[in-house]
């Protein structure tokens, strides 16, 4: 191999080791769960209109009502 054959090997071996690394990084980042306090919620939200409305134990279930 040449000296420039060599280089270049060197070269692209870095390139794919870069690569990997930045991927192993992308995907811890993503794959962590959330900072403790960042679940906190809204101050004004209290429930969703689908909790509000959702079946209740004891009635009867309305598939017409409830969309399914």
């Amino acid at each position: 191999m040449t000296p420039l054959q060599t280089w270049a090997l060197l070269v692209l071996v870095l390139a794919i080791g870069l690569c990997i690394l930045w991927l192993a990084h992308e995907i811890k980042v993503r794959t962590r769960s959330p900072a403790r306090g960042a679940r906190r919620r809204r101050p004004g939200v209290h429930k969703s209109a689908v909790r509000i409305r959702a079946h209740q134990p004891g009635e009867p279930y309305d598939h017409d009502e409830h969309g399914l």
